[in-house]
């Protein structure tokens, strides 16, 4: 076994020995290798870094997104050409209607046609009742909804409404039928939430 050791101690000896010397430029290519080497392991470390903070933060809003589930579940939303509603069971004013809706990560019902707005009218838990809806005319004979400001292209006013003056400008759907009415904004009435997000 020592002489296999020694053996090999005087190969290695001899291979080293045999290495011819760097030139200059060697070296300096050589330590320019190295740098190039050692700020590829830099920026790789940062990646890495920046990539276990977005996965934590991935992680978090998948938390989030199933918290707003279980939420939309429990306070039972009714399911509608990909938005869901929600009825509010309570009784308030159209402002108090407004900040509940979006408390509950929603806002107050918005309705593009005909079909949302049947669709809509016919799933209210409380038939019979007025339920409000997120539109208003704060600049009198405009009607906007408060979702996003646009305004509101169709319509299906109950007759003699829409024009009510300056005491009626929020909307709500008549308890019997599937028209609006305009009405003062502090009567109390059931309104409806919607949410962009279904589960």
């Amino acid at each position: 076994m020592f002489v296999v050791q020694s053996i090999l101690l005087v190969v290695i000896i001899k291979a080293v020995c045999s290495l011819t010397c760097l030139s200059n430029e060697a070296k300096e290519d050589f330590e320019k290798s190295r740098k190039a080497v050692s700020d590829v392991q830099d920026n790789i470390g940062k990646v890495i870094n920046q990539l276990n903070t977005m996965s934590q933060k991935i992680k978090k809003l998948d938390t989030d997104f199933k918290a707003l589930g279980k939420d939309l579940r429990k306070t039972k939303w009714h399911k509608y050409n990909g938005h869901c509603y929600y009825y509010g069971s309570d009784s308030t004013d159209w402002f108090t209607a407004e900040r509940k809706c979006r408390e509950i990560s929603g806002y107050i019902a918005k309705i593009d046609d005909r079909e949302e707005n049947t669709n809509i009218a016919a799933n209210r838990p409380h038939s019979g009742k007025d339920y409000w809806i997120g539109l208003t005319d704060l600049k009198e004979g405009i009607w906007r909804w408060t979702y996003d400001q646009s305004k509101a292209v169709f319509k299906t006013w109950q007759s003699g409404y829409g024009a009510k003056g300056i005491k009626s400008n929020c909307v709500m759907i008549n308890g019997i039928k599937t028209v609006w009415v305009d009405y003062d904004c502090h009567y109390r009435a059931f309104y409806i939430c919607e949410s962009n997000f279904c589960f």
